[in-house]
């Protein structure tokens, strides 16, 4: 029997029909099957995600820190992948949910502006909300991969307690991604989520873990401590984001708008500074690009918590205040207010007789944020019970130690550091006044 080769081979190629997969290589989760999700993937606000770092300014304290929110919200899509097929299994949630649930969490983070945490608090509207506003106007390419856009706007508006699979601040798939993201990019360690992530579920419309894997889910709040005390709360990193905030509402004072300034990148944002005429921001810049920052002086923490300490070899002190005074002056809008904390620091170094531009102030950071949730546990038997029942000792450690980082810190250039300490009582009873008259 004779046949031709050519016709042999254009039968094969009519038959065989390679559907070539796309893959990407994250070094935490390894290969990224993106091919069903690429549409969302290449639309720009997604993109802008690859050039605003995960860690805000961290990466100028561990080099190696230099991930962006673009990685992350890729590995938080696989992660909810895994996790949304489990619950398939489950039956906690049917095709069109679990579709849903892994674009919301690819999109989760499409809101931050540049250094990501960074200057959010210098918008109206904090980068969840600025994200459903995106997600409105990318209606079309989120239906065009077969997904159920009002379920997305539903996760995002929170008024679908699923969201909680990707935003719950113990277990969420966002939370188990970025804690080994981070550490592995900072610290060279990775905390076991995989086996706890195989033990949450979605019952009752809330979140819980199955018992098996409550030393897991204890493990995992300790090590979000442990990088709240080397990585998140870092003195320096503080520094560094006060002045970035200080460097930004002079660029708004001078004419960037708030849409403007959360369509920037980080490298954007840093051009900006580089190329402004004004001369403080300059100033701010110089030492910024140089490595010169101020350095901690004087802090003020909450005297039941905190011994006072006086490191004279340093210039550094350390001053208790009473709890409710403490409470009341973090609380105050002498803090909580740009402008007004703008004032507080002009004041401060008039009274230490050091220029205005040597001295900033440093309010804490978000109470919130580092406040413990509880987590529920899930048993054998159909019962619920809260994981502060079971280990009170565990979640009480952790609102102390959240406590314990609730501080007031005044920074100066190393030059003037002695004349802020030598004026320490005078600042005590200064900042006593102000939220007592």
């Amino acid at each position: 029997m004779q046949f031709s080769s050519i016709d042999s081979c254009s039968n094969i190629e009519e038959m065989i029909q390679v559907r070539k997969p796309k893959l990407i290589l994250d070094p935490i989760l390894g290969v990224i099957e993106v091919t069903e999700i690429l549409p969302l993937i290449d639309v720009k606000e997604f993109q802008l995600l690859g050039f605003k770092h995960q860690l805000g300014l961290n990466s100028m304290i561990f080099p190696a820190a230099t991930h962006t929110r673009k990685q992350h919200s890729l590995g938080a899509y696989k992660r909810t992948r895994r996790l949304a097929r489990d619950w398939l299994d489950y039956g906690f949630i049917n095709q069109e949910e679990a579709k849903a649930l892994q674009v919301y969490a690819l999109y989760h983070d499409i809101g931050h502006g540049p250094f990501s945490h960074v200057t959010e608090s210098l918008g109206k509207v904090d980068h969840d909300k600025r994200g459903l506003q995106m997600v409105e106007n990318l209606k079309e390419k989120i239906e065009s991969v077969g997904c159920n856009y009002n379920l997305v706007h539903d996760f995002f508006s929170r008024k679908n307690k699923l969201y909680l699979a990707v935003f719950d601040k113990n277990l969420g798939m966002e939370k188990l991604d970025y804690l080994e993201r981070d550490s592995f990019y900072t610290i060279g360690e990775r905390p076991g989520v995989e086996y706890l992530a195989k033990h949450i579920y979605f019952i009752d419309s809330d979140v819980v873990i199955d018992e098996v894997a409550i030393d897991s889910a204890k493990a995992i709040q300790d090590f979000y401590i442990k990088m709240s005390k080397n990585v998140y709360l870092r003195k320096k990193s503080s520094i560094l984001q006060r002045l970035i905030e200080k460097m930004t509402i002079l660029l708004m004072a001078d004419g960037l708008t708030e849409e403007e300034l959360f369509g920037l990148t980080d490298f954007g944002l840093l051009g900006r500074f580089e190329t402004s005429s004004n001369k403080l921001l300059r100033f701010y810049h110089q030492n910024f690009i140089h490595g010169v920052f101020p350095k901690l002086a004087l802090e003020f923490k909450y005297s039941s918590r905190a011994t006072e300490g006086d490191l004279s070899y340093k210039s550094l002190k350390v001053m208790g205040l009473k709890d409710e005074v403490l409470d009341k002056l973090l609380s105050s809008s002498h803090i909580t207010d740009f402008k007004s904390l703008e004032a507080l620091e002009k004041n401060l170094a008039k009274l230490a007789n050091i220029p205005e531009e040597a001295l900033i102030v440093i309010p804490p950071f978000s109470k919130e944020r580092f406040d413990p949730q509880d987590i529920k546990v899930y048993s054998r038997e159909g019962r619920t019970r809260m994981l502060s029942e079971i280990y009170p000792n565990h979640f009480q450690a952790m609102k102390e130690y959240g406590r314990s980082h609730l501080s007031l810190k005044i920074c100066v250039l190393e030059k003037y550091r002695k004349a802020l300490y030598d004026q320490a009582e005078k600042v005590r009873d200064y900042l006593i006044e102000l939220i007592t008259s």
